[in-house]
């Protein structure tokens, strides 16, 4: 269930029991015992074409020609960037392994952090895992000359400024300091390369006895170290526009049920042109079997169950419905799925098409090979190895959203109780609301004088500025909430539908039993080698034993295999659907192009507005004597 409605949504605690992983000790190992990511982000601009700069800073830097920079040249040269010092110090730490000494893998990283630093983006080894195809150019002023003169004096020292005795960031002093920046998998994305790989027909990998999952594949890798790939997903737009919507869901007048009511949903299609009746009970089935039928796949996330107490639960669970039909819909495999069709275009009710059809309820079968492609199975691994670091990542997202979204529904309410606010104050110039004027005393000060009347005549102009500028500041209120707001939560429950595949990933991850089996083999290999070994002629007591053993191998072979195969579809498809996690981050476009539109639209008409108060108000009578009769 989605943690959404339980922060934004009024339906109560949630019964979501995921662990929380974020605070896993770095360098800890990975998932199951997987290489940290420190060992493969450390390698990720190994195969990347870097800019001649990296090689001119790394020649100036470098210490007697050793392969090697000092902490302290390290930090002189990023001071050439421009950067402020307390960046350098954190690029500086998370460069260093904690030896004191960088090679140039490390130099390297320490650049392409600064570069990004640069660019106003974040100065860390995740940023610089997502943006190594794409990495701006450091800029170091004067790097060239260092170059040189470094180049043209023997190599007796240090190129740039070594180690001094009172130097805080020598070796000696800082041996105990290690990296505290953690980084993301290899997972390299490319928006130049085409879509459609060429497919892999063999399917014989996962039937050899030997470990399959633990092989990589290196066929292509050496003749292409510079390239990068796409991983082979559907790349049909409809899915990344979130704003778009084909199904429009509303309540029914009638009520469902003979004893116990419940609400009944009209949900319109246009793809189907249709419109069927459904129940929440059938949007929640449908759910079900989607992740029965798809389990290693992002889903949409369903409103959760509960009493309807009240209509803002009734209206909350509407919205949610609606998100939940969309997302299905935006999907090219699951609108295309048989049962999803039936839902949203049989007009029985779903019960019955539940019973008398003949359903699928089997997981997805799939050739890990053919969804590979062209992509190499080191890739995968590589990825998978950072399980770990993208769950931190996505729950990072998650709660980022999170923030986004309540701090957008507080504007919300602000901006309209400022429009409120401003209504009632523009009520009090009006002229009808005015006291009257008194009919004791002397009647002097209160005989309407030419000034009076014209003031009176332009307070109820400005009573009117103000009201538009009140209907103004609500309707922007109302914007935010129902389109800016709306759209991140679509986003939002995007990773939420990440974090909860991955939770499902983690709970039917084969790598334990892979080990298990494995070593209940080998120990059954083993025994009946010494039984075959120690009699040529065996007894019918060994020969039953052997026979035994016999069939327990290939037994436990074939569970393997089987394994195997489960750990290799499970890998595919989170490297695929990380990549469309990631491709949905094209959504901000839109949410903040809509945003920034929005704004200017309101500030226009509010300076409309405001001029229009500005010159009623400087028509206001201003001479004091006006206001005294003669």
């Amino acid at each position: 269930m989605s943690d959404l409605y339980d922060f934004l949504d009024p339906w109560g605690p949630s019964s979501n029991n995921t662990a929380d992983t974020t605070s896993a000790p770095i360098g800890s190992g990975g998932m199951f015992g997987a290489p940290t990511i420190h060992e493969s982000s450390r390698r990720c601009l190994d195969k990347v074409v870097l800019p001649p700069v990296y090689a001119t800073a790394f020649t100036a830097a470098q210490s007697a020609g050793g392969g090697q920079v000092t902490r302290n040249a390290l930090q002189q040269t990023l001071e050439l960037s421009g950067l402020p010092r307390h960046i350098i110090g954190q690029i500086v730490l998370t460069a260093d392994t904690g030896s004191g000494l960088l090679t140039q893998q490390d130099f390297n990283l320490a650049l392409a952090m600064a570069a990004l630093a640069q660019k106003n983006m974040s100065p860390t080894l995740e940023s610089v895992m997502f943006h190594k195809d794409e990495l701006p150019v450091p800029e170091l002023a004067g790097v060239e000359s260092l170059a040189n003169s470094s180049a043209e004096r023997p190599h007796s020292g240090v190129a740039l400024g070594g180690n001094a005795p009172d130097d805080p960031w020598s070796s000696a002093a800082t041996n105990d300091i290690t990296s505290s920046t953690a980084a993301v998998g290899a997972l390299s994305l490319t928006d130049n390369e085409p879509d459609q790989l060429a497919s892999k027909t063999g399917k014989e990998a996962f039937r050899q006895p030997q470990s399959e999952s633990t092989k990589p594949r290196t066929a292509n890798r050496d003749n292409s170290a510079l390239q990068t790939y796409v991983p082979k997903i559907n790349m049909e737009e409809v899915q990344w526009q979130l704003d778009k919507e084909e199904v429009s869901i509303k309540e029914a007048a009638e009520k469902g049920g003979i004893v116990f009511k419940h609400t009944n949903y009209e949900v319109s299609t246009r793809t189907f042109s249709s419109m069927v009746v459904r129940r929440y009970k059938d949007f929640d089935w449908i759910s079900n079997y989607l992740v029965t039928r798809y389990p290693y796949r992002m889903h949409a996330n369903l409103p959760p169950k509960g009493f309807p107490v009240d209509r803002k639960f009734l209206d909350n669970r509407l919205k949610g419905l609606t998100r939940f039909a969309n997302a299905i819909m935006r999907i090219p495999f699951l609108k295309r799925d048989a049962l999803v069709i039936q839902f949203f275009t049989n007009t029985d009710e779903f019960a019955h098409v539940l019973k008398v059809g003949n359903l699928d309820m089997e997981s997805e079968e799939i050739d890990p090979d053919e969804e590979l492609g062209d992509t190499p199975w080191s890739e995968v691994q590589e990825t998978y190895a950072a399980f770990d670091d993208f769950y931190t990542q996505v729950a990072r997202d998650e709660e980022r959203y999170r923030i986004q979204i309540t701090v957008l529904e507080k504007i919300a309410r602000y901006k309209q109780a400022i429009g409120d606010e401003l209504n009632a104050y523009s009520d009090t110039l009006r002229t009808a609301n005015a006291p009257r004027e008194s009919i004791s005393g002397s009647r002097k000060f209160h005989v309407q004088t030419a000034s009076k009347r014209a003031l009176d005549s332009d307070l109820n102009e400005l009573s009117m500025s103000l009201s538009d500028v009140s209907l103004l500041e609500k309707a922007h209120g109302e914007v935010l909430k129902t389109i800016s707001a709306e759209y991140l939560r679509r986003l939002y429950d995007v990773v939420v539908a990440m974090k909860l595949m991955m939770d499902r990933m983690r709970r039917t991850e084969k790598r334990k039993d892979i080990q298990r089996v494995r070593e209940r083999n080998d120990a059954n290999r083993k025994t009946l080698a010494q039984l075959n070994g120690e009699s040529p002629g065996p007894d019918p007591a060994d020969r039953s034993s052997i026979d035994r053993l016999e069939r327990l191998v290939r037994e436990d072979t074939a569970e393997q295999q089987k394994l195997e195969h489960e750990q290799r579809c499970i890998e595919v498809r989170f490297y695929q659907e990380l990549a469309r996690y990631k491709c949905y981050e094209s959504f901000l476009q839109t949410i903040y192009h809509g945003y920034a539109e929005e704004q200017i639209k309101h500030h226009s008409m509010a300076l409309s507005a405001w001029k229009q108060a500005l010159s009623t108000a400087d028509d206001l009578p201003a001479d004091p004597q006006g206001f005294i009769a003669n």
